[in-house]
C-alpha cells in the first residue's frame, strides 16, 4: 500500500495492523478514517461533542492496547508450543531409559553389566534426540545428538541395546503393530548441550573430554576412579 493513493482502506474493509507500530502509515490511514466515521455516527448523540483529536487519541491508546494483546498472545502460543516440546523431549529420554533398561534384563549374558551402566547413567545419561521426518510406513526417525563428554564403549552399549530393542520388537518376544511402531534412533552429527552426569566411574567419560577439562570442572563432576568393564562381548558385535 503507497500512502500517494490514497487511504489505506474503508469502513466496508477496515483494518488495522497489529505487527506494526501503533504510529505507522496504515495506522495513522486507519485512525483517521476510524475518528471521521465514529464523529459522523455519534457526534450530537446523547450529547455527545466531541473534538477530532480527542477520538484519534483515544483510538491511538486503544490501538497500543490491542497490539499489546496480540503479541502477549503470540507468546502465550510460543510459550505453550515450547513447553510441550520439552514435555515431549523428557517423555522420550524417560521412555528411552525405561526401554534400555527393559531390554537390559532381557539378556542374561550380559545383565549385569548393561543393568549398571544404564542405572548409572540414568534418565540424564540417555542421549537426546531430535525427530526429523515420518517415514514411508508411519514411522519416525529420531536422530541422536551425540554427548561429547560420554566415552564412546559406553555409547557403544546404548547403541547396541537400541538394536537389541529393535530385534525383539521385530523377531523375538514383543510384537510390532502399524499402532506402535519401534522408535528408530540414528546417529547424527550434531552434538548435545545438556550437562554431563555427575560421579560416573571415570572410564565413562571420554579420555580427550575429560582431560581438556580444568580443576574445577573435574571437581564438580567427582569421577569415580574405579574402572569398568566395558568391552562388549563378540558375540553381541556385529
Amino acid at each position: 500500500w503507497d500512502s500517494k493513493h490514497g487511504l489505506c482502506c474503508t469502513v466496508e474493509d477496515f483494518c488495522i495492523d497489529l505487527e506494526g507500530l501503533p504510529c505507522s502509515k496504515w495506522n495513522k490511514s486507519a485512525m483517521l478514517i476510524f475518528a471521521a466515521e465514529y464523529l459522523r455516527c455519534h457526534q450530537g448523540h446523547q450529547g455527545e461533542h466531541l473534538m477530532l483529536e480527542y477520538v484519534l487519541e483515544v483510538w491511538l491508546t486503544h490501538v497500543v492496547a490491542l497490539r499489546m494483546r496480540y503479541k502477549d498472545k503470540q507468546w502465550d502460543d510460543l510459550d505453550r508450543k515450547e513447553h510441550k516440546a520439552r514435555n515431549r523431549w523428557h517423555q522420550r529420554k524417560h521412555e528411552l531409559y525405561s526401554r534400555h533398561l527393559q531390554t537390559a534384563y532381557e539378556y542374561k549374558e550380559i545383565k549385569d553389566c548393561t543393568v549398571a551402566i544404564v542405572e548409572s547413567l540414568g534418565q540424564d545419561g540417555m542421549s537426546s534426540d531430535e525427530s526429523d521426518h515420518e517415514g514411508h510406513c508411519g514411522e519416525v526417525m529420531y536422530y541422536i545428538l551425540d554427548k561429547d563428554w560420554r566415552s564412546k564403549p559406553v555409547t557403544s552399549w546404548l547403541r547396541m541395546l537400541d538394536s537389541l530393542h529393535l530385534h525383539l520388537r521385530y523377531n523375538g518376544k514383543w510384537q510390532a503393530t502399524a499402532s506402535a511402531w519401534p522408535h528408530f534412533r540414528t546417529p547424527s552429527l550434531n552434538e548435545s548441550k545438556g550437562s554431563p552426569v555427575q560421579g560416573l566411574p571415570i572410564d565413562f567419560y571420554c579420555h580427550n573430554w575429560y582431560g581438556a577439562q580444568n580443576t574445577f570442572v573435574k571437581e564438580q563432576l567427582q569421577a569415580q576412579n574405579q574402572s569398568s568393564t566395558l568391552a562388549i562381548p563378540s558375540s553381541y558385535v556385529k
